[in-house]
């Protein structure tokens, strides 16, 4: 790891990013509200994103919201955007124009996309604007064979083996998307987790509130360490209470 990662990493306060892979750094969820299907959504949300060569692929996923990203430092890292007519495309994000980069790549909502750092390059560091903001219950993160079948041949790079790479080791399973249950976990870092995926506190607050008008009556549940989680636990017992959603805690 090269001295100006580290530097960004520390001061950027980023984390490894479950499944997907690649590092991110939750950076502020917009205090707007939009309606999705009748529920809240936060208008936007923005994080950092970083691959480097310790992590140098963010795997297949599929978000119904769109994603631009902007690159602030680093790179080229190519984008492997797979749209819903069955269509793909690549593009490279970097600063060398002439050579057809850009600085900026959109996935619009319902695209998956993967994204791999270039051979060469020590680290890529970007900015994701995502909106409606991002949530657990509106990406799918993997690739199955229904997957590969469509989009294998649908550009000279879509290969079948290519696709798997890009799927990584959520080939042949998806996670996320919509669910009938709300089951948080504390985890030994102190993160909170939500069908696999990290979440703020910010974000944990509105699955909740999300959870309570989609499921009135219906327990949610709280997985943690008692003695180490307890200051993470009750702030979240503490919103539960606010969002009118009763948690069983389940201790780890």
């Amino acid at each position: 790891m090269t001295d100006r990662e580290r530097v960004l990493i520390e001061n950027l306060g980023l984390k490894h990013l479950n499944l997907e892979a690649g590092h991110f750094g939750f950076v502020r969820e917009s205090t707007l509200t939009v309606e999705s299907n009748g529920l809240p959504l936060a208008a936007s949300n923005l994080i950092y994103l970083m691959l480097n060569a310790a992590e140098p692929i963010n795997y297949i996923q599929r978000l119904e919201s769109d994603d631009c990203q902007v690159l602030i430092e680093g790179g080229p890292a190519d984008y492997y955007l797979f749209y819903p007519d069955g269509s793909a495309e690549k593009i490279t994000m970097g600063r060398d124009l002439e050579a057809g980069q850009q600085f900026v790549v959109a996935a619009p909502g319902g695209t998956a996309k993967a994204i791999a750092l270039a051979r060469g390059a020590d680290y890529m560091l970007a900015a994701s604007v995502v909106t409606p903001a991002w949530t657990p219950t509106r990406v799918s993160i993997g690739a199955d064979e229904p997957f590969i079948e469509r989009y294998e041949g649908a550009a000279t790079w879509a290969t079948r083996d290519k696709l798997i790479d890009l799927a990584g080791p959520n080939f042949g399973h998806i996670t996320g998307g919509a669910t009938e249950d709300l089951d948080i976990t504390i985890d030994a870092t102190g993160q909170i987790i939500f069908l696999g995926m990290q979440l703020s506190m910010a974000q944990a607050k509105r699955e909740l509130h999300r959870f309570a008008i989609s499921h009135p009556g219906k327990s949610a549940r709280l997985r943690f360490t008692a003695g180490r989680d307890d200051a993470v636990a009750e702030e979240l017992k503490s919103l539960a209470t606010l969002s009118g959603v009763n948690f069983v805690e389940i201790l780890l």
